[in-house]
């Protein structure tokens, strides 16, 4: 790749450019906080059974996981005239607000077998509109500029925004659905989602897109996923961790079922969004100042021994639930943040390691274990809750033995998985300083010989980069 040897200094792109992709960010997380997030809760509301419900997630969910592999191939294949990115989003905007309005058109009173056909057939259509904007959005700053520190910010306020409208969703849809019902749920957050994400789809500008001058062969993207360790390291963790955080599948159930009160729910958002707010405004420049590895090992073990600590104190002092439920909440807002900033960084390592550039397939990557996790969490939360004897109904009681099940997927059991994954990441030595190292060698300027000195000795010698076709604008 013929580069001509420069600094990298400066934003390349505009604050409006900026804030409209993190709206979109924002936007796209509405829309999962309405679906992914609730579909156990509208499932069993609509006289699903527990059982079914798990079923049902396991079909759809594993789908969910299989098709961000496929579409991270389409990526890295389809070669639009305008942008490689971009004209992906522009695509998912209005197929994610149609698909999620039907998601909640299911008739309530229609027979058990409709039930089932219908909740699976229109998961599997908001899902695929979900990956169309899901895989990009998080290599779309790697066309937009080629500053890593502007990446890494921009990555970083997204995730903030991205958790804001997770939270904002959870925190407002049970008092509207309460009042006005699933099916206005859908339609009202669906308009407000979509027009959020609008503005992205005309102030973006792809500045540098990278494509290989040859097509990229499935067995190179192969060769790039299993060359890439620390990729994998790190999702495999991520996956074993996050397997048990049965949290968001039973907060709705916790607040109805446990404290008695639904409006419960939107205070416990509230309570979530709050801290995550202050961290996430301070993430930006404390990762400029300590290596973002280092903060989110730290606070996965805070979030670890709290979640202990919140399951044998329980719930019968209110004011002391709330305080921890609080303080955890600080913790796991910061590993929310940073948790997809590690994609771009094993990116540039994969490049680096294999010589090949695939950016669609390392993202489809993260989202593949992102969406397994799913695909396996959200049916084992129904399946504990089925085997703990919960009645499926709105307005169903639920025995002690529901109760103590809700419980303990709301506190320990996440726990347990966080102490699993850390045991992993022990492993995972790919630091920030190095990763920009990687990166000046990955875009020309920096020899094989230079990198090699600086690198070789840690990760092993620089590949030869397969030839890049680089169209940059301004």
């Amino acid at each position: 790749m013929a580069r001509t040897k420069q600094a990298v200094s400066g934003y390349r792109t505009t604050k409006g450019e900026r804030f409209s992709y993190w709206m979109y960010f924002l936007g796209e997380n509405i829309f999962y906080g309405l679906i992914a997030i609730n579909m156990q809760t509208f499932y069993s509301d609509v006289g699903i059974t527990a059982a079914s419900v798990a079923i049902i997630l396991f079909i759809t969910k594993l789908w969910d996981a299989v098709n961000d592999p496929l579409f991270g191939v389409l990526i890295d294949r389809i070669k639009f005239k305008k942008g490689r990115f971009l004209p992906w989003l522009r695509i998912a905007m209005p197929l994610l607000a149609v698909s999620s309005i039907f998601f909640f058109a299911l008739p309530a009173g229609a027979n058990p077998v409709l039930k089932i056909v219908w909740a699976t057939v229109a998961y599997i259509a908001w899902d695929a509109s979900y990956t169309i904007c899901d895989v990009p959005m998080f290599i779309l700053p790697t066309s937009m500029t080629d500053n890593i520190k502007e990446r890494s910010q921009m990555l970083a306020m997204g995730r903030y925004f991205a958790m804001i409208g997770i939270t904002g969703a959870s925190m407002l849809l049970p008092m509207v659905q309460k009042r006005l019902g699933w099916l206005a749920c859908g339609i009202i957050f669906s308009a407000v989602a979509a027009v959020t994400m609008l503005p992205l789809c005309f102030k973006a500008k792809e500045r540098r897109v990278v494509r290989p001058e040859k097509e990229v062969s499935l067995k190179q993207m192969g060769k790039y996923v299993i060359g890439n360790k620390y990729l994998l390291l790190f999702y495999v963790a991520m996956f074993i961790g996050s397997l048990t955080n049965f949290i968001q599948y039973v907060t709705l159930f916790f607040a109805r079922y446990n404290l008695g009160n639904q409006d419960a729910a939107s205070l416990l958002s509230l309570m979530s969004m709050i801290p995550m707010l202050v961290v996430g405004a301070f993430i930006p420049s404390i990762t400029k100042r300590m290596d973002k590895f280092n903060i989110y090992v730290f606070c996965q073990i805070a979030a670890a021994v709290l979640g202990g600590v919140r399951y044998f104190v329980g719930y019968e002092n209110m004011s002391l639930f709330y305080v921890l439920y609080f303080v955890h909440s600080i913790f796991t807002s910061a590993n929310n943040i940073l948790l997809f900033m590690f994609t771009p960084d094993c990116l540039e390592y994969g490049t680096y390691h294999t010589g090949e550039r695939a950016e669609g397939v390392a993202a489809s990557v993260q989202t593949f274990f992102s969406k397994l996790v799913g695909s396996l969490s959200g049916p084992f939360a129904m399946l504990i809750l089925a085997a703990c004897g919960f009645v499926a109904g709105e307005t169903a009681v639920q025995p002690q033995s529901a109760l103590n099940g809700i419980w303990l997927c709301y506190t320990l059991l996440p726990s347990v998985g966080i102490l699993l994954a850390l045991a992993l990441l022990y492993f995972y030595k790919l630091r920030d300083k190095d990763v920009q190292i990687m990166a000046q060698y990955n875009d020309g300027h920096l020899t094989k010989e230079e990198a090699d000195e600086k690198l070789a000795s840690k990760y092993g010698p620089a590949a030869i980069l397969t030839k890049m076709t680089v169209t940059e604008s301004v």
